[in-house]
């Protein structure tokens, strides 16, 4: 039987590292990209678990994720899921480097981690590259309202949906499919006051829907949880 591999990012905490749990417990070689030693050693001691030490809001990230996919044949899975959230709400008190920083881990972040894993997606005979966004990246939630004041994360989010579209018009043409993904409202460390779902809940809902998926569907932002797609 071949053996699937899924590279997450921000696999650290939270969502991410339920996410590439579950695919470890079904079988799945995982790469699991994080940000410090520790929690690089929390994912030592498996065959089938390669850590990744990088920042994906560097561009060292790049030769990091090419230099633990080298060797190790394709890749099948990319799961662009590191984020960060800075809490300062509204104009007065946002300032340009919040933006700066957000727009670097989601936009940029996903962009090199993409650049990276390219050519190991495209050995793979069915690969997908999903990026995990939120709700507040949409510009139709923010238009009716749904908007929480959270400048840096919206705009970062809305210009990571952007980079997905423009991934999939590309890449689509060589079998490699990519679709953002909304996993709901989790309870994590940077959950929204109206948080319903545990990260372990969500985790296993989206590698189902992976697992489940059209690869003709259409390039939308789908919300497994919700079972429906949240316009851009």
């Amino acid at each position: 039987m071949t053996m699937l591999s899924v590279l997450i990012t921000g696999a650290s905490r939270g969502f991410g590292r339920e996410l590439a749990l579950v695919y470890a417990r079904r079988g799945w070689t995982v790469f699991p990209l994080v940000r410090d030693s520790e929690a690089a050693k929390a994912w030592a001691g498996s065959d089938r678990c390669h850590p990744i030490l990088a920042d994906v809001g560097t561009p060292e990230v790049e030769e990091a994720v090419s230099a633990a996919l080298t060797g190790k044949g394709c890749l099948d899975l990319l799961v662009n899921n590191a984020g960060s959230v800075r809490k300062r709400r509204w104009l007065p008190d946002t300032v340009a480097e919040d933006v700066d920083a957000a727009f670097r881990v989601h936009c940029l972040g996903a962009f090199r981690c993409t650049r990276a894993a390219l050519p190991f997606l495209r050995r793979a005979p069915a690969p997908a590259i999903v990026n995990v966004t939120s709700r507040f990246g949409s510009i139709a939630g923010c238009a009716n309202g749904e908007f929480r004041g959270l400048y840096s994360y919206s705009i970062a989010k809305c210009a990571q949906n952007m980079l997905t579209v423009c991934l999939d018009r590309e890449l689509r043409k060589e079998g490699i499919r990519v679709w953002a993904v909304h996993p709901g409202r989790l309870k994590t460390e940077a959950a929204a006051s109206d948080a319903d779902t545990d990260p372990a809940v969500a985790a296993e809902r989206l590698a189902d829907w992976l697992n489940a998926v059209d690869r003709d569907a259409d390039c939308l932002l789908y919300d497994p949880m919700g079972g429906g797609v949240i316009p851009w």
